[in-house]
């Protein structure tokens, strides 16, 4: 199976050069990006049944809390950004990005991110990849980019079902809502190994990272809160299409509470270096935060450079990190893992950073990739 995913790409010819600069998460091909926007990609509202606030409410919590975009993803029902009414004060620095929770069969759900109107999501199949794919096909047609949603909820995805996806280039590795399991089980493994396992087969997959909120007016642990997981993007205007744009091309990074100075991904140079002040400021002031919990730790910042098949290369244990990247390895990316003793229990608690991967193969072209993968959609299918 692996032999047959991989020669999807042998027909691509690899990037030649790429670009970067001195602070953010920048592309692999020349994008222009001047400013940091901190966004939510999946939210709910009351119109889902099962959430407490409106979308008046939800959208002014995320601008009340210095977010700059939001999608209001309801599960099948479109949102038009134009109907909601936005508070008074609103900063020129914030937006609504049009879009859905496309809720499908065999609990398979997805982002349609910047669509123009709710994507067909009654389509079944015995084989779940096929289903995936008619979301993928579904969100393209509707002028929008897809983001498979909380893979291991209910466990309804594996990797096995995304491998032979086309055109879809991004998936929630973190999702706050209490029923994800980020983390997976004993059974099952936690999607940080499936984007692994999907990386090192030769998929071209960014990791997001969403809060899935429901909760806004009760704050807890066992609640689906607002503010648990988001993306910081790398872009040169704060509209629609240029964030979209932006994070298709892996300028941005997923974060559970750290934020960086810097994430430079560079074509031989993995830069990181992270933004203590405002990470510790956000886990002080935010207690809807909920870190993942673990016996023992170490108190501090840990940066570990990760490669095919979740390999560690290298780990620093500090808030700066430099990687040489060798050209025999098909891709690297990067982890912080800020970790401290639990206020609220025994024990310790970790928030991560992930950086996106740098690919050192034909995947380093991304616009040569995607044209291939959709010209020969064929090539490489599981068989």
């Amino acid at each position: 199976m692996k032999d047959n995913i991989l020669m999807r790409y042998l027909f691509v010819i690899p990037a030649m050069f790429a670009v970067f600069l001195t602070s953010g998460c920048v592309s692999m091909k020349p994008f222009r990006a001047d400013h940091w926007f901190r966004g939510n990609t999946h939210t709910h509202t009351v119109l889902c049944g099962h959430a407490d606030s409106s979308p008046e409410v939800v959208a002014a919590w995320y601008h009340n809390h210095g977010y700059n975009f939001l999608i209001l993803s309801e599960h099948n029902k479109f949102i038009d950004p134009n109907t909601v009414m936005l508070p008074e004060n609103k900063r020129n620095d914030f937006i609504l990005i049009p879009g859905v929770e496309t809720t499908g069969r065999k609990d398979i759900h997805s982002t349609g991110m910047n669509v123009d109107r709710v994507v067909p999501w009654t389509f079944n199949h015995e084989d779940k990849s096929a289903i995936i794919q008619n979301h993928v096909d579904g969100t393209t047609k509707a002028g929008g980019q897809t983001i498979l949603n909380h893979p291991n909820h209910r466990f309804a995805v594996t990797a096995e079902d995304i491998l032979p996806v086309h055109g879809l280039y991004m998936f929630e590795l973190f999702n706050g809502h209490p029923s994800a399991y980020n983390a997976g089980d004993d059974s099952h493994p936690s999607t940080e190994e499936m984007w692994d396992q999907l990386l090192t087969q030769g998929m071209l997959m960014y990791g997001v990272s969403s809060d899935d909120a429901h909760h806004f007016q009760t704050m807890g642990n066992r609640k689906s809160n607002p503010g648990r997981g988001w993306v910081m993007v790398r872009a040169s205007t704060l509209d629609p299409d240029t964030i979209t744009e932006a994070m298709l091309q892996g300028d941005f990074y997923a974060s559970s509470g750290v934020f960086l100075k810097t994430c430079n991904r560079g074509p031989d140079t993995y830069l990181i270096e992270v933004d203590v002040q405002r990470t510790k400021q956000e886990l002080t002031s935010s207690p809807k935060l909920r870190g993942r919990q673990t016996d023992k730790g170490t108190e501090g910042f840990r940066i570990d450079f990760i490669g095919p098949e979740g390999s560690i290369l290298d780990t620093i244990n500090g808030e700066k990190g430099r990687f040489k990247i060798g050209q025999s390895t098909p891709y690297v990316r990067a982890k912080v893992t800020f970790t401290r003793k639990s206020p609220q229990q025994n024990g310790f608690e970790e928030y991560v950073a992930w950086g996106q991967p740098v690919f050192t193969d034909a995947r380093a072209d991304i616009e040569a990739f995607e044209h291939e993968e959709h010209n020969n959609p064929d090539a490489g299918d599981v068989k």
